[in-house]
């Protein structure tokens, strides 16, 4: 498999067609992957910079060698709840176009050493940054059956998540997980399907996946982190492929793009504050039929963009939020 292989970006017509005013500005690819996304951005617009990070240093890799003929590609192994300080050492203040991404990259997926796939027999890794202490089996090893349960349901989207947390704990306690076949297996035990590996197998793994990287965690504050240095009637796409983080996006963007109402303790309205931002999909885009058939990895994402139209009160939003920023 060669580099360009690795990965079929998704909706790349859509993430084009949503940041061809801001053609000739400061992109960001904050979930640079093996570039798919960016070599679509340079092949249809003429970016002045685009700035690339990504968690996973193979990431950073593959893309160093794929665009070291491209002096305006920066590139940064680093979360992307950070890129606010990524841009700033770069000495800009503000970008036109954001990107995430919050899919895992095809390589990382098909690396069996990596862990993440039920269909490949590996460790118990599932790190997104190699370089990061908690694997998979060391979650697994600290985690008790209603918190592993708790995962399964929140993450997995499992309707009976007490049974299979309870099997693979206990299987766990007696040393009978140790790789990815046995995870595997100590799922299907808890399913009577003989012709096929049952979706819950996969729902356990997205699960697990989440929770080793604490992936809504850092979406929620990478969401905040690009508000703050996006500039006005910048543009920021958000593809998401699980329920709960498409619900933290849709929440967030919405939350931007409508008024906050400050009420006395009366209840009467005393200020109006404006939104920060436009919503350009009051509801997501979906990959088309003619994509999923192309790329079956496609078929959960969802699409979601604003264009920021003030600065002036973001403040307000921040502090409504309840976030703390430097």
């Amino acid at each position: 498999m060669t580099n360009e292989n690795y990965h079929i970006p998704v909706m790349a017509k859509e993430v084009v067609n949503l940041f061809k005013e801001r053609e000739k500005g400061i992109f960001v690819d904050a979930t640079i992957g093996a570039g798919g996304h960016t070599s679509c951005i340079l092949e249809h617009l003429s970016p002045k910079i685009v700035i690339g990070m990504d968690r996973d240093p193979k990431a950073i890799e593959i893309c160093t060698k794929k665009f070291e003929k491209k002096k305006h590609i920066k590139l940064f192994h680093e979360n992307y709840a950070n890129m606010d300080k990524v841009v700033k050492t770069l000495g800009i203040q503000e970008v036109d176009a954001i990107l995430i991404d919050a899919g895992l990259s095809s390589f990382a997926l098909d690396d069996e050493e990596r862990g993440f796939s039920f269909q490949k027999d590996g460790p118990l890794d599932m790190r997104m940054n190699t370089n990061e202490k908690e694997t998979l089996s060391d979650f697994l090893d600290r985690t008790d059956e209603h918190t592993l349960a708790k995962v399964l349901k929140e993450y997995g989207d499992l309707t009976k998540p007490y049974r299979i947390a309870k099997k693979i704990i206990t299987y766990r306690k007696e040393g009978k997980i140790k790789k990815v076949s046995d995870l595997v297996q100590a799922i299907l035990e808890e399913f009577h399907i003989t012709n096929r590996i049952p979706d819950e197998v996969r729902q356990v793994f997205q699960a697990l996946r989440i929770a080793v990287n604490n992936e809504l965690f850092f979406l929620r504050k990478g969401l905040w982190a690009g508000l703050r240095i996006l500039a006005i009637n910048g543009r920021f796409v958000v593809i998401s492929f699980h329920s709960g983080e498409d619900r933290i996006v849709k929440s967030l963007f919405r939350f931007v793009s409508q008024p906050i109402k400050i009420l006395s303790p009366e209840g009467f309205l005393i200020e109006e504050i404006p939104p920060i931002a436009k919503n350009l999909t009051p509801k997501p885009i979906l990959p088309s039929p003619e994509e999923v058939c192309l790329n079956t990895r496609a078929k959960s994402a969802k699409l979601r963009a604003i264009e920021k139209i003030s600065d002036k009160y973001i403040h307000y939003y921040l502090e409504k939020e309840g976030e703390i920023y430097d």
